[in-house]
């Protein structure tokens, strides 16, 4: 009897997983509550990279203006965080090609939790309608000597 409950539980366990986004999905849906946030602030993008492991992700033109981004995306309650070696490396970018270099942390919120499932509102579900929490790019500058 035990092992048929075990067997149920990791049958159920496998359908939710199918039924979660993974953490690529959550990254590239971050990065789709970006793009329109960036046109409303006057930028046109060049170039996106929708691999959440391979960065910068944005180039973005604002007049002559480049600006490279990187991007991270989590759930509810949390936004995402740039690590500091892809904050580094896209610098690095961003200084070779003379541009200004950002970060985008994002937020999203699972709007099917709302108001007050704060369990479904951080579940990331395949077929979940979600709200992004964004309040801009943070640029960053560093003197000549810490390249």
């Amino acid at each position: 009897m035990r092992r048929v409950e075990h067997t149920n539980s990791l049958q159920e366990k496998r359908i939710l997983e199918q039924q979660l986004l993974t953490e690529q999905e959550i990254h590239e849906l971050g990065l789709q509550a970006l793009v329109p946030w960036l046109e409303s602030h006057n930028f046109k993008i060049d170039y996106m990279q929708t691999d959440m492991n391979t960065v910068p992700h944005i180039f973005a033109l604002s007049g002559k203006i480049l600006t490279v981004i990187v991007a991270a995306t989590a759930m509810y309650p949390h936004k995402g965080v740039v690590g500091e070696a892809d904050k580094a490396y896209t610098m690095r970018v961003a200084t070779q090609l003379g541009a200004l270099c950002a970060t985008a942390s994002i937020g999203l919120v699972n709007v099917d939790g709302l108001p007050d499932d704060k369990k479904l509102m951080g579940t990331p579900m395949r077929n979940g309608h979600y709200k992004a929490d964004f309040s801009g790019l943070e640029y960053i500058h560093y003197t000549d000597n810490a390249l």
